[in-house]
């Protein structure tokens, strides 16, 4: 048990929950019901009830509640009691506050009051999506934003804990990411001066580098606490899709590493505005919460998909039972409407093959397969029993449907069998306003600083690895998954296949032997060993391949219809645990892998120095390591650090070559810079 800032007792440090937070018409009590009922069943314990088109919210926050809204919300508070989830009454009054207003701060306290009265202990108090700069009696009066939001805060904090000293106070800052810090929202030095004046048992909430951000970083967040004085509460956008109404969120959630809870007060995702899109979301979530030091998002999704998956039982149509909906056919669905930034991996090799096919006249059989089955589905998820998820779903299914029927027409016509039933009208499709207008507008966010055209090259570290390296490692894994050179066109299906194996495992069974070399554009390399192969591989057996295999059933059919991410699958189900003998002599083993702008600089033999001399101090009389028979480079390269070979296995011409380096102790040294 830890105790924080204001002294309350926290078994984790943390919480994880959900905000209704977005713009759009807020949740009916039923829609709330449910949500508490899920949250419930996947562990999540806050619910931040802060519905921005809600009048009272916003618009009208000096006007004290109604009697209606006052019972509404007893109702909700009831109910999170009930379910053991903690709830976080907000109110957004920056919208035309006066902070030097007396009136003002009685109007906002009245309010809390009533709150108080029907058992809310929790609030938030949000300045977000407001003007950044203060009117001119304020500014006399406090000089700066981040003062006078200060002001008002710890009025509210000292008001609320005579009230009741167990109460919490959140704060939304106006500039509430790093883009909006750096461009000087709220003024010069807003967030440090903020999280200075502020009390320290008040959190603030933060959304990370961006307003959705594709990746929060334990780093990231370590340097938020620096300038707040405190480690936020994520108020997460990952599966908002208020800005984007031809969209939903069905995607794990990822991008974020199980090491950002030791790094955080809290976090809250700000979900779909439609309730029943938001199951696979909070599962996963859910699972977040609970995971280890490892957390494989898409075994998550998966998961989390299969759970759903009743939700989608069809009405029935006549004598004869209706073939149901399959998980497959959910996942697939679910990999269309995946993530803000990402498309899951079933979509993403949709659309390579579609590209393929329309550009360079390419096979178009597993296009036209996997967009039928889509239309399909579309038409079939109709008639759902749940008129709810068909009315939230109807809309993104209905363009998704003319898409993909465009895409088959387009198909055709390319091979010269054109079709008289193309009912793709302009005007009906594709058409209005502001299509039109995107049309005048085309978007190009330029080059991104990230491109190597931007980049400019330092020489690299090699570090230990951190929890939050784990995505980058898997990237590495997957860049050098075809025998070194990129894989990612062989693992579209799975990206993340091999890194399960090569990669996951080492960082959460042997994180004092996992090192990674980072550049400036992020994890290039790694080098990553076990000190007893045999100890490794029974924790691996009892510890990790259970969930694994679970995740990810073994593939049926013949194998020579398999791709490679299903062979990766079937070795979860039967791992090949080889060690060479003499064992006892080469207990050890370690492996390397190098993006190609890390290879030819150098950076190889001092990796690899590197984990040889963490292993001699650790007593390991020896080390081995396999490479394949076709690689004369890998094998010289081997040679020249002393490795004699040991063994091999496999046919001819296609061997691995089992190589061994006796240790002696070594003394400590220096990470190389």
């Amino acid at each position: 048990m830890t105790i924080d800032a204001a002294g309350r007792e926290m078994s984790r440090g943390w919480s994880a929950g959900v905000i209704e937070g977005f713009y759009g018409p807020p949740w009916t009590k039923a829609e709330r019901e449910r949500l508490l009922d899920w949250m419930a069943r996947f562990g999540l314990r806050t619910y931040l009830h802060a519905p921005k088109d809600d009048p009272h919210h916003r618009a009208v926050w000096r006007r004290p509640l109604p009697a209606g809204a006052v019972a509404e919300l007893a109702d909700l508070v009831a109910a999170c009691a009930s379910r053991g989830v903690d709830f976080v009454w907000a109110i957004h009054p920056g919208l035309d506050i006066r902070y030097s207003s007396a009136d003002d701060l009685a109007a906002l306290l009245a309010r809390l009051e009533q709150v108080l009265a029907i058992g809310g202990r929790d609030f938030a108090l949000l300045f977000d999506d407001v003007p950044g700069t203060l009117e001119p009696d304020d500014a006399r009066a406090f000089g700066s934003l981040a003062a006078a939001q200060a002001h008002v805060a710890n009025r509210v904090h000292a008001w609320l804990s005579g009230r009741d000293p167990a109460g919490r106070l959140l704060v939304c800052p106006t500039a509430y990411c790093t883009r909006m810090a750096d461009a000087g929202l709220g003024g010069a030095g807003y967030l440090g001066d903020l999280g200075r004046l502020l009390d320290p048992a008040i959190d603030v909430l933060w959304t990370g580098p961006e307003i959705i951000s594709r990746e929060i970083t334990v780093e990231h967040l370590r340097g938020v606490a620096r300038l707040l004085g405190r480690p936020p509460v994520l108020w997460d956008n990952l599966f908002a899709d208020d800005y984007d109404a031809g969209r939903f969120f069905v995607g794990p959630y990822a991008g974020r590493p199980a090491g950002v809870r030791d790094h955080v007060r809290g976090v809250l995702v700000n979900p779909n505005n439609e309730l029943p899109l938001n199951f696979a979301p909070l599962h996963t979530l859910g699972r977040f919460t609970q995971a280890g030091a490892y957390f494989d998002p898409r075994a998550a999704y998966l998961e989390a998909i299969r759970d759903w998956l009743p939700a989608f039982t069809l009405l029935p149509c006549g004598a004869e039972p209706r073939p149901p909906v399959s998980a497959d056919d959910l996942v697939l669905l679910g990999d269309c409407f995946y993530l803000p930034h990402e498309h899951g991996a079933l979509a993403r090799r949709l659309l390579d093959a579609a590209e393929r096919a329309l550009t360079r006249g390419g096979d178009d059989a597993e296009v036209r397969g996997t967009a039928a089955r889509l239309v399909a589905l579309t038409n079939r998820l109709a008639d759902l029993e749940d008129r709810g998820l068909v009315h939230a779903l109807a809309r993104r299914l209905w363009a998704l449907r003319d898409e993909l029927t465009l895409l088959l027409l387009r198909l055709d016509a390319a091979a010269g069998r054109p079709r008289p039933d193309d009912d793709h009208l302009p005007g009906a499709f594709r058409g209005g306003f502001v299509a039109d207008l995107r049309r005048l507008l085309p978007f190009d966010p330029g080059p991104s600083v990230a491109s190597p055209r931007a980049f400019r090259p330092r020489p690299a570290i090699l570090r230990p690895a951190r929890r939050d390296d784990l995505a980058g490692c898997f990237r590495v894994c997957l860049e050098t998954g075809d025998h070194g050179a990129d894989g990612t066109p062989f693992y579209t299906d799975d990206p993340d296949a091999l890194a399960r194996i090569y990669v996951g495992p080492y960082l959460e069974l042997e994180p004092d032997l996992a090192f990674v070399l980072e550049d400036e554009q992020g994890v290039c390399g790694y080098v990553l060993a076990a000190l007893d192969s045999r100890s490794f591989y029974a924790r691996y057996e009892s510890e990790i391949r259970p969930r694994i295999a679970a995740a990810f059933p073994e593939p049926s059919g013949d194998p020579a219809t398999w791709t490679r991410a299903q062979h990766v699958h079937r070795s979860y189900h039967h791992p090949d645990y080889h060690c060479p003998e003499p064992a006892a002599t080469y207990p050890a083993h370690a492996h390397i892998d190098l993006v190609p702008r890390a290879q030819g600089r150098g950076y190889g033999g001092p990796m690899m120095r590197h984990v040889i001399d963490a292993l001699a101090r650790r007593g390991a009389p020896g080390v081995h390591l396999g490479v394949s028979s076709r690689n004369d480079r890998g094998l010289a390269f081997y040679a020249r650090l002393g490795f004699t070979e040991l063994e091999r296995r496999g046919p001819p011409g296609d061997q691995t070559v089992y190589l061994g380096l006796r240790l002696v102790p070594a003394a400590p040294g220096e990470l190389p810079s």
